[in-house]
């Protein structure tokens, strides 16, 4: 599955690795991804199918260590922390819940690198982190990135609300910002060493007009296998097809809890971490054979995922795939932010 656009001398880890979309967008960018960490082991099954040329450390980051490991020092580190506790759809227990601890467990690793710390910090999280906490947790973020050495900035205006073009942090949805069309909305955090650059002046995308058709991914000219189709007799039958009677067939629908939406704006709803848990949460279309969920290797393509560069280990259960690609980030989008990290590399040689 390693199939590289092009190659040169610049090394990438990724911390909370997941099935490697960081990965393979600095990849499709020509970055070296040395190293990698991740300790959901279905994930790192996934990761290892399609990076055997990296070293995975299968472990918590609590245990990862630059000295007793030997991490190689990199050029770019990305991380896309867990975002449970500042989710507007989780207890939003902050710096309180261990997930959300694991933020400081990044900085400590800048600091064991010492002077041989990344020149290029990549974080994600969910849009919320900027407002948790009455906006301290953001500020909190931006403090001890600084602390570690690296220019860093969250401004935001009276009203609370990023001043995006003086920011360092920037909340990029799939569809404005790629041709892809997946309503995803993160934040995205982007830190440069001082010891390296004079000011951060990354550039973050500009946002795309020309969306692709949702059913550009979709495989729509072959009866997918059973296991997606909904007994239209069925409870959940039942409800998607009232629905998509009144709607458009075209459309994409997602079961929530008790009642079916249609998403009117051309593209898929956020592909989330529980889809497959039950009814709920996946994707919903109407082929020709019938009410289906989305497969997951539908869902893979609107991550950005290439069919000839990514695939699930064989036997892997559906849940566990679903599960993983909605914790995945959006590789066309993520590539966007290695392009500008080559740029900005590239001209600190010069």
């Amino acid at each position: 599955m390693e199939q590289d656009i092009k190659q040169h001398s610049f090394k990438v880890g990724s911390l909370f690795a997941g099935i490697g979309g960081f990965c393979r967008a600095f990849k499709n960018e020509g970055f070296n991804v040395i190293w990698a960490n991740e300790l959901d082991p279905h994930a790192c099954e996934t990761y290892r199918n399609n990076h055997p040329g990296t070293k995975l450390y299968e472990k918590s980051i609590e245990d990862l260590s630059v000295i007793t490991d030997g991490l190689e020092p990199v050029d770019v580190l990305t991380a896309g922390f867990p975002c449970q506790s500042f989710s507007l759809a989780g207890n939003k227990l902050g710096f309180k819940d261990p997930r959300g601890k694991l933020f400081f467990e990044i900085i400590r690793l800048l600091k064991e690198f010492g002077r041989d710390r990344p020149k290029i910090l990549v974080l994600e999280n969910v849009k919320n982190l900027v407002y948790h906490n009455n906006k301290m947790t953001i500020s909190i973020i931006e403090e001890e990135i600084k602390r570690a050495g690296y220019w860093f900035r969250v401004p935001l205006d009276s009203k609370g609300n990023l001043l995006t073009d003086k920011s360092n942090a920037v909340v990029l949805n799939t569809k404005e910002h790629t041709d892809i069309p997946q309503n995803r909305e993160r934040l995205y955090m982007v830190a440069f060493s001082q010891d390296i650059f004079k000011f951060n002046n990354f550039k973050f995308p500009s946002t795309e007009s020309n969306l692709k058709d949702v059913r550009e991914f979709l495989d729509l000219d072959f009866k997918a296998d059973p296991e997606f189709y909904f007994d239209e007799n069925s409870k959940y039958g039942r409800m998607f097809a009232e629905k998509m009677a009144e709607g458009n067939r075209d459309s994409v629908y997602l079961l929530r809890r008790a009642y079916v939406r249609e998403n009117k704006n051309d593209c898929t709803f956020t592909l989330t971490a529980n889809m497959g848990e039950g009814g709920h949460n996946v994707p919903v279309i109407h082929d020709d054979w019938g009410i289906r969920k989305l497969t997951p290797t539908e869902c893979v393509r609107l991550q950005g995922f290439r069919d000839h560069q990514f695939s699930f280990p064989k036997g892997m259960a559906k849940a566990k795939q679903y599960k993983q690609i909605g914790n995945a980030v959006t590789v066309d989008l993520v590539q966007k932010l290695a392009a500008e990290c080559l740029h900005k590399l590239n001209s600190m040689q010069k």
